[in-house]
């Protein structure tokens, strides 16, 4: 934990997936990362695309599919990375606002929307499969 966080791949002592994801969505695009405190976006892209980062890691036993909600409309575009147990990344998936807006409905329960990662999504050609190694991280 205290070398990525040399490195300025994680932020916080809190569970690292997010930040890694951040990391590399950040070292994939360039632009500017974003704040705790700043609603919305985690990457800004050099264009100004905003986009919210969500990350899941895949455990053996684990079925998994739902992403942490996501509660405001403060981005363009969710890029969803996948990791395996092992922390590499399995894949990335980026979707528009407004493709999940209508794929997912706003859930009262969480106030927000919940991005579940399925095949029948995966398949989606509005869906863009984006090349992230974890190799961007580099040493």
């Amino acid at each position: 934990m205290a070398a990525l966080r040399e490195r300025d791949v994680i932020r916080t002592s809190n569970n690292p997936i997010a930040d890694i994801a951040e990391a590399l969505v950040h070292k994939h695009f360039g632009g500017e990362r974003g704040s705790f405190n700043q609603p919305g976006w985690d990457v800004k892209t050099p264009s100004g695309e905003r986009l919210q980062v969500k990350a899941m890691r895949r455990l053996l036993a684990g079925k998994r599919r739902n992403l942490s909600p996501i509660r405001d409309r403060n981005y363009d575009a969710v890029i969803a990375v996948i990791f395996t147990e092992n922390f590499e990344v399995e894949s990335a998936l980026r979707m528009s606002r407004e493709l999940v807006e209508e794929l997912f409905p706003h859930r009262a329960y969480v106030n927000g929307r919940i991005i579940s990662i399925t095949r029948k999504l995966q398949a989606n050609p509005e869906v863009e499969q984006i090349d992230l190694p974890d190799a961007l991280l580099g040493a």
